[in-house]
């Protein structure tokens, strides 16, 4: 249901009023332009059924700042709340400042001897603005449109069988949950919930009987919350052998037994907030309804001034690769860094006049940063400004980086959160100094263990595996001559960098080697289609399934064909038998989610 926030500010007989209206699924991007005297102008894009609406201008063109704000909504960001000031001597908005789920924007506009006022719905996102101002002059007010944020559905995993059951994605959190098991595996699952403020009994999904019982509780007071969830199953039974719980603080013991076949859900760091699934006898399979979750925050460390300038990196990342850090004379003048954005990297841009830039490398995304430590300023009279002397980074390797800065006898400060790798920087500068840093943290990710599916063809050839340390697949080289697939080569990205396999086969029977190109990290391989011949046992055609599209055939089809997939996985590493030709194929997979 879409909720309307009247307009607020200078609320005049005589003004004009405008609309953008409701019918989106959310705000993409912000313009401002403003001046000395007030905003001049703003305007909205939007995002509906996945594309771009461009917004109105509301206000005057002028000489002015310009400023914008881009809200990612591919990552699941999006627009939670307004703050605005505005002058009730002049009537002008003078700043906003907005906030979505995984950052805040730097303020827009000035604040000084203004009224503030903030546009927010708890639990919900804004997709549409109206107000008021004077025709082709300032904007005197501002409303909003909030509609309730959509919960991800993973579908279920695990076994076939039993009858279908769903807790519902109207939750807030899960609080507890308890598991029966036995020697034939999970017998039941229960979760309870914190539905509207309160707890809410779950119902007992499979039969109670003899075994044993555990049970996991979530402090969801301390926000505490799950995030991940691994199990395994009985190709056979089609039962749920063990099951094991990850919050964002702690983890729950293995629920049953390590042993069967391994899924997983997970859904890049957000919020469980119910789950669904089969069960009958025994619980079959299991699902999961995410949420964005509210970003882990470190607060603040040293002190900083209104007039200070803020800057927020959020915690939209995945992960750091590179800080670097521009120390001054006897102090540090700014902060940014390389991060990680599903393989793409994304540098954040300068703040200042850049002297003296020195750089921390990370092994990412096998090292994470999991602490800084720095000193701030002596300061003897409270009116004076601190500002960062030092700062020195710790990794999940138990690295630990060189002192950039010098250190003070001012004070000292952590930003660490255990069991965590930080994510993301905010903070405040001061001139030409950092004055204040603090950092969005996630738990340390899962790491999946890759299945190796069996390689299919015809008899002969030597064995070779490219492995399946990689990311994913970018592009596809193959070879045919008329007695079938004769070579393949594979490259894959590893930590954004393009890494080529070997050559499989022989490639000096061609006169054109082909590519499939996929567009990584959006587009992935999710199946292998191919043909082999029964007598030369040599692959004669194959074909390539993406999540956007499918490949040519690459040679003739044949009568003997096999199929390489497993449902919600990617392919990321391929194996098999070649000499002179190629002789059989096989994948390694992970969970589409990694």
């Amino acid at each position: 249901m879409i909720q309307k926030l009247e307009a607020k500010g200078i609320m005049l007989d005589d003004i004009w009023l405008w609309d953008d209206g409701s019918d989106h699924d959310g705000v993409t991007k912000i313009y401002v332009q403003g001046g000395p005297e007030g905003i001049h102008f703003f305007y909205f894009d939007y995002v509906k059924s996945g594309k771009r609406k461009e917004g109105s201008i509301h206000g005057y063109l002028d000489c002015g700042y310009t400023q914008t704000f881009e809200i990612n909504h591919l990552l699941n960001e999006h627009l939670e709340s307004v703050d605005a000031y505005y002058d009730e001597k002049s009537f002008a908005m003078q700043a906003l400042q907005f906030k979505t789920n995984f950052r805040t924007s730097e303020m827009m506009g000035y604040v000084f001897n203004c009224t503030k006022f903030t546009l927010a719905v708890e639990g919900k996102k804004i997709i549409g603005f109206h107000g008021s101002g004077e025709r082709r002059r300032q904007i005197f007010s501002l409303g909003a449109y909030f509609t309730s944020t959509t919960p991800n559905r993973l579908e279920a995993r695990g076994g076939m069988g039993g009858k279908k059951w769903d807790d519902g994605s109207d939750n807030e959190n899960v609080s507890k949950i308890e598991v029966l098991g036995g020697v034939e595996g999970i017998k039941y699952i229960k979760f309870d919930y914190v539905k509207s403020g309160q707890l809410k009994c779950g119902l007992i999904h499979g039969v109670s009987g003899d075994g044993f019982t555990q049970t996991f509780e979530i402090n969801y007071l301390n926000e505490e919350y799950l995030v991940y969830v691994e199990g395994y199953y009985d190709d056979a039974t089609e039962v749920i052998q063990g099951i094991q719980f990850k919050t964002n603080i702690n983890r729950s013991v293995m629920m049953g037994y390590k042993k069967g076949r391994k899924f997983s859900l997970a859904n890049k760091g957000n919020k469980i907030i119910g789950f669904h699934g089969y069960a009958e006898e025994s619980l079959n399979s299991l699902g999961a309804y995410f949420t964005t979750a509210t970003p882990n925050k470190l607060e603040c460390q040293a002190d900083h001034f209104d007039t200070d300038y803020f800057w927020d990196d959020g915690c939209i990342y995945d992960g750091i690769r590179k800080v670097y850090v521009d120390v001054g004379n006897y102090d540090i003048a700014c902060i940014r860094c390389e991060y990680d954005n599903g393989g793409k990297v994304e540098n954040t841009q300068y703040r200042c006049v850049v002297e003296n830039e020195k750089e921390f490398v990370l092994d990412y995304p096998n090292e994470f940063i999991t602490s800084v430590e720095g000193t701030f300023k002596e300061v003897t009279d409270h009116r004076d400004p601190t500002w960062i002397k030092s700062l020195v980074f710790k990794t999940s390797k138990g690295r630990t980086s060189p002192t950039f800065g010098e250190v003070s006898t001012g004070g000292k400060f952590v930003l660490e959160k255990k069991g965590s790798a930080l994510v993301g920087f905010y903070g405040w500068y001061c001139g030409f100094t950092l004055s204040a840093l603090g950092a969005y943290y996630r738990p340390f990710p899962p790491t999946p263990d890759s299945e190796k599916l069996e390689a299919q063809g015809g008899d002969g050839g030597d064995s070779w595996d490219d492995g399946a340390t990689f990311n994913g697949v970018r592009n596809i080289y193959i070879g045919v001559t008329e007695n079938g697939v004769c070579f393949v080569k594979f490259m894959y990205l590893k930590s954004s960098r393009m890494v080529f396999g070997d050559d499989h086969g022989n490639k000096n029977l061609l006169a054109e080697v082909k590519e499939f190109k996929l567009e990584y990290p959006f587009e992935y391989v999710t199946s292998v289609e191919g043909n082999y011949d029964d007598e030369s046992g040599v692959i004669s055609m194959l074909r390539f399934k993406t999540n956007k599209q499918m490949s040519p055939d690459f040679g003739v089809t044949t009568t003997s064909n096999f199929v390489l997939q497993k449902d919600d996985h990617k392919i990321v590493g391929f194996h098999g038998k070649s000499g002179n030709m190629l002789h059989q194929i096989g994948v390694h997979v992970l969970p589409n989610d990694f």
